[in-house]
């Protein structure tokens, strides 16, 4: 576990740049609210992501309810909000801050423990504007710290759920595709396996195992059929996912081998096209370019990105400087538009100082009663001070 310590005047320092932080945004409109360190378990496992699921803290209470240490502040922030607004239809302009838990594994530079001071725009609220704004504030705390050596990098979940959805291969894939994009080596071999030719399919060591047993079956028969099989190899499902969750993601795969496989051009044109990475100010053009040659179309995202780079460089942020990526998602499942990090390299494994995006299917999941525009920014204020101070975590000491 690493986790940095402080003493001192350093300590003070810290605390000052924190609290300079969180001045700035509750100066720029955002009400301050508390959020309990202990939360359901399930809220994060079901919503975030296979990277934070695998480092979610979870233990049982003597009650027998499964709650986790947080590992972020965004899921409970709209929990808060959406207690107070089940319709959501006032805006709220919110900050929190506190320590989030995330586990490494033992030797990892990486923290365990680390602070967090995250804002969001939750309700209707103009989305050009709330992503702007979102990101810009990002890019003033972590400026206003003294940090100038940063990289900022830009993607766009909505846009790239437009192409797959563009594609004429079957909605089943096309979720399967979406989901998997977080995972860039599970999105290479999703995609490998979709394309693969009859001659790979009929391959013996294909049909082997348990996906030739699940194929054919249905789904609460698969479920039935895994749970007697962890059950007689003593062994118990782990990380929060369910029974259910795995039998129905291994019935996809039994299913691949029955299915058609990929038409070459829509492997080509997602595999050329998660790997689109260059200056934003040339980043419209370049995927313009790309889908046309593709024989898709995806005017309606490439509009909405027009109008939200033409608002960022607006808004003085240079655009030939940052990067634009088609395959960067931030590793969180909830993202459902722009995403953002800057990051800054000397810090290693720790370079995100501060990253955010928009989540707008997140809150209905919660429990509001319907979707609800949502976008966030979180800074990580030990990675902040370490920026500003010139240390790492690493040549810090940390314990």
């Amino acid at each position: 576990m690493t986790i940095l310590s402080a003493s001192g005047d350093e300590l003070k320092a810290r605390e000052a740049q924190a609290g300079a932080v969180r001045a700035s945004f509750e100066a720029a409109g955002f009400e301050p609210v508390t959020i309990p360190v202990l939360q359901p378990a399930e809220i994060f496992l079901d919503r975030s992501g296979e990277d934070i699921r695998r480092r979610t803290y979870l233990f049982q209470d003597p009650g027998g309810q499964e709650l986790c240490l947080r590992p972020e502040l965004t899921i409970p922030v709209c929990r808060h909000y959406v207690a107070a607004e089940p319709a959501g239809k006032s805006v709220a302009r919110l900050c929190a801050s506190g320590p989030v838990y995330r586990y490494q594994p033992q030797g990892s530079a990486k923290l365990s423990e680390f602070n967090q001071c995250g804002l969001e725009i939750l309700g209707p609220a103009d989305e050009v504007a709330s992503d702007v704004e979102m990101t810009s504030l990002g890019i003033a705390a972590v400026e206003a710290a003294g940090v100038t050596d940063y990289e900022l990098e830009f993607g766009d979940l909505a846009l790239f759920g437009e192409l797959v959805d563009a594609l004429a291969i079957p909605d089943a894939w096309k979720g399967r595709l979406k989901r998997q994009f977080w995972r860039p080596a599970f999105f290479d071999s999703l995609l490998s396996d979709l394309s693969a030719s009859e001659a790979d399919t009929d391959k013996p060591d294909r049909q082997d195992g348990l996906l030739s047993v699940l194929a054919g079956l249905k789904e609460d028969q698969a479920t039935a059929l895994l749970q007697d099989v962890l059950k007689l190899s003593g062994i118990n499902a782990v990380g929060g996912r369910g029974i259910d969750e795995i039998a129905s993601r291994l019935l996809e795969k039994a299913a691949d081998r029955t299915t058609e496989r990929m038409p070459d051009e829509a492997t080509a044109l997602l595999a050329n096209y998660i790997r689109v990475s260059c200056p934003a100010s040339s980043a419209l053009a370049r995927i313009h370019d790309l889908v046309q040659a593709g024989g898709v179309s995806v005017d309606r995202g490439l509009g909405r990105l027009e109008k939200r780079l033409a608002a960022l460089a607006k808004a003085g942020i240079n655009l030939d400087k940052a990067v634009f990526s088609t395959g960067f998602g931030r590793k969180i499942e909830y993202y459902t538009g722009h995403v953002f990090e800057l990051r800054v390299p000397r810090l290693g494994v720790d370079a995100v100082v501060a990253g955010g995006g928009r989540y707008d299917g997140l809150l209905q999941t919660l429990g509001a009663s319907a979707p609800v525009q949502a976008v966030g920014c979180a800074i990580v204020l030990e990675r902040l001070f370490l920026a500003t101070s010139g240390q790492t975590a690493s040549n810090k000491g940390a314990k």
